[in-house]
């Protein structure tokens, strides 16, 4: 009985994020089905403490690197990067395209994918806006930051809160995630911008040439509020990467760096009159860790409770055949199981279920290049899809689940595969 009580919340809190009724935020669908579980005494403060002793770094390191991304965008930081892009290239809009891509790359291996869709959303909606292109070129453009968004999270520790919790669950420090990650994800983001380019650039070089001549799009030092700030920002970025190196040494966790480097920015942002205090703390993502912590309950609720042994006996004789089959087969059940219940909820699944299976040391990578990559599978597979379909509709630029199922299914796939070749290639070498 407690396991189908614990299913139903579960198959419910999905269905309410779904269907969205009257524009609900998802974490509070997620914390009313926690709530619910607590009251049906299916989970205990106990299972609490252990949940948040599981996330509590990657946390604090999540509202640290939001923090400092929104003060590094109050002062037009990548809106200059943007601009730089757009003067470059604004009438070779296939290269142009790629070069936006490459930015919420980078904006995501160094930040998170989160706030790149937070930054670079609306930065595409206006440029698109000012090339005046068609709703489908608009919507490409915006589809291919959108993917970068997660394809491009996995080489560093920081760029997605599940390779905080990731590394968290299995004791990674920085270096060692980092061994194992960057080259896949950097070949994750080379498939990104190949696949993407393969499956729009006709679309995209057909749209008329009606771009707006350079003169018309702000110069990118007009976006700079604060050159003194601009210059300490990238070494604030240098410190962040060589705390985050130096975090396991010095014994410190990476949420300590993250805070830290926000705190130094902030307080300079302070002294100049750029840090707005209600408007920092209020793009701290105070609702993506509310909904992280609510569904990681619910999901150890369904663990405690029986309804995820499946996992386990699927993932045991995947795990004990060759390493090739190993790592395609357990990336892409990972993927599944991401693009069904979003990822968040089900690293942690994945998590537990390669302890029980004692299996190789690849499956934790190839569990967040499956829960990374695969999320894109379907709008409700990681909660930077669901923001970005919200930022983009507000746009004025409408797409529908069907419609952008039928995306994530035609292109998640190969970026996917390609990834996992690179993890093979690396263990195999």
């Amino acid at each position: 009985m407690s396991m189908l009580l614990t299913i139903a919340v579960f198959i419910a809190a999905l269905a309410i994020i779904l269907i969205k009724p009257k524009g609900v935020n998802e974490a509070f669908v997620a914390l009313a089905g926690a709530g619910l579980l607590f009251a049906a005494q299916l989970l205990k403060p106990g299972d609490a403490a252990y949940i948040w002793s599981f996330v509590w770094n990657a946390t604090f390191s999540l509202i640290g690197i939001m923090i400092f991304t929104a003060l590094l965008d109050y002062n037009g930081f990548f809106r200059w990067a943007a601009l730089h892009i757009v003067h470059r290239f604004h009438n070779r809009q296939l290269v142009l395209f790629i070069g936006l891509s490459l930015l919420a790359a980078l904006i995501t291996v160094f930040f998170n994918n989160d706030g790149t869709i937070l930054i670079m959303v609306p930065i595409v909606l206006e440029i698109t806006a000012l090339l005046k292109l068609s709703r489908s070129g608009r919507l490409i453009f915006l589809l291919g930051i959108g993917f970068m968004a997660d394809t491009a999270s996995a080489p560093l520790m920081m760029s997605n809160l599940t390779n905080i919790l990731t590394a968290d669950f299995f004791d990674l420090s920085f270096g060692q995630y980092a061994s194992r990650m960057v080259w896949p994800g950097l070949i994750g983001i080379a498939a990104t911008i190949a696949v993407t380019v393969a499956y729009f650039g006709r679309s995209i070089l057909s749209e008329r040439k009606r771009a707006l001549a350079p003169h018309l799009f702000p110069q990118p030092a007009s976006a700079i509020q604060n050159r003194h700030l601009f210059y300490l920002s990238w070494l604030n970025i240098v410190l962040m990467m060589i705390g985050y190196l130096g975090s396991e040494r010095l014994g410190i966790p990476v949420a300590a760096v993250a805070l830290g480097c926000a705190m130094l920015q902030w307080g300079a942002s302070a002294a100049v009159g750029k840090a707005p205090i209600k408007e920092t703390i209020a793009r701290a993502p105070w609702l993506i860790i509310v909904f992280a912590l609510s569904m990681n309950l619910i999901v150890y609720s369904l663990h405690i409770h029986g309804a995820t042994a499946w996992l386990p006996e699927i993932l045991r004789p995947i795990a004990s055949s060759n390493d090739f089959m190993g790592i395609f087969g357990s990336g892409i059940l990972f993927a599944l199981l991401a693009a069904a219940i979003n990822n968040l909820p089900a690293v942690l699944i994945s998590s537990l279920a390669i302890v029980q299976v004692n299996g190789p040391d690849y499956l934790p990578f190839a569990s967040l290049l499956g829960t990374s990559i695969g999320a894109k599978l379907t709008p409700i597979g990681s909660l930077a899809t669901l923001l970005w379909i919200q930022l983009v509709r507000q746009g004025g630029v409408s797409i529908g689940w069907r419609e952008y199922t039928k995306y994530g299914l035609l292109l998640t796939f190969p970026i996917l595969l390609l990834a996992l070749l690179a993890l093979w290639l690396l263990d195999w070498s």
